[in-house]
């Protein structure tokens, strides 16, 4: 398949900057063969509230009408390219390589932002004494239909249990990927995401995200993950293969058992820490 691209870059009108008061937001969004949600995951980036958002959308080489979606918001897309790659992650490097920004994050092709999202993470990297390096949200799950119904607990995730990998799910849970934004430094210093994974790619990279800096949670909603039948997602054996390989943990058993303490745990620190405080 022959490579095809567009977007406001490829015709000289993209003229977006990055300032101090105001950083631009590079968004990547990977899709194969996505109409089906595709419109709704657009929607809820260009309507954000921040406007100072760099959107690259790369296509694996779509079959549907995928294209057609993209190309209707064309005007509002900086870069799209559409050719055959080696999976989603592989997209998400080309995606990666193209940004310009100063934060990062990416949305697959069926999930969604809420609509101040990004003008929240923004005021937090700005104005955050502290060397913030990534932030994440609560976790919240939407249904087909795009409803909400499901929002998680706020909680701290302790570093040093991100580097030993217990962030899988099936031992503690999960770092939301759709509520996760970070500074390009920190991409480039962890390397990028490992496009010969197929599954793990963002259980690997927050791993090696904390061998750098903490993971800043912020007590308010940012993206959701939609819940459906024909995601990739779904595979979880194949996933936890990939974080087998990835972070050998030991003692699994017992981290089981100790899960219900430490998550209560991580619910109760920023309580307690935030109890004067406002998120902004």
């Amino acid at each position: 398949m022959y490579k095809l691209e567009g977007g406001l870059k490829t015709k000289g009108l993209f003229n977006k900057k990055n300032t101090k008061e105001k950083p631009l937001v590079s968004i990547v969004t990977t899709v194969f063969n996505g109409e089906k949600y595709l419109e709704e995951t657009i929607q809820s980036i260009i309507n954000q509230t921040y406007d100072n958002i760099e959107y690259i959308i790369i296509d694996g080489g779509s079959a549907d009408k995928t294209l057609d979606i993209i190309k209707k918001y064309e005007d509002k897309i900086a870069y799209w390219m559409s050719e055959q790659d080696r999976g989603m992650y592989d997209g998400i490097n080309k995606g990666f390589k193209m940004a310009t920004g100063k934060i990062f994050a990416w949305l697959n092709a069926d999930d969604k932002y809420y609509h101040c999202a990004v003008e929240i993470v923004v005021r937090i990297f700005n104005k955050s004494s502290k060397n913030i390096e990534w932030i994440a949200g609560i976790p919240t799950i939407y249904d087909k239909d795009g409803l909400i119904v499901r929002v998680g607990y706020s909680a701290c995730y302790f570093r040093r249990f991100i580097r030993m990998g217990l962030y899988r799910g099936d031992i503690l849970g999960w770092i939301q990927q759709e509520s996760t934004f970070w500074r390009k430094s920190l991409w480039e210093k962890a390397g990028g995401i490992n496009f010969d994974l197929q599954f793990a790619g963002d259980y690997d990279l927050w791993v090696r995200f904390s061998n750098y800096s903490h993971l800043y949670v912020i007590p308010t909603i940012l993206g959701g993950f939609r819940k459906h039948q024909t995601q990739k997602s779904n595979d979880m054996e194949k996933y936890y293969k990939e974080c087998d390989a990835i972070k050998n943990i030991k003692f699994k058993k017992f981290w089981k058992i100790m899960r219900a303490p430490i998550t209560l745990l991580s619910i109760l620190i920023p309580l307690y820490k935030n109890r004067k405080k406002e998120v902004l």
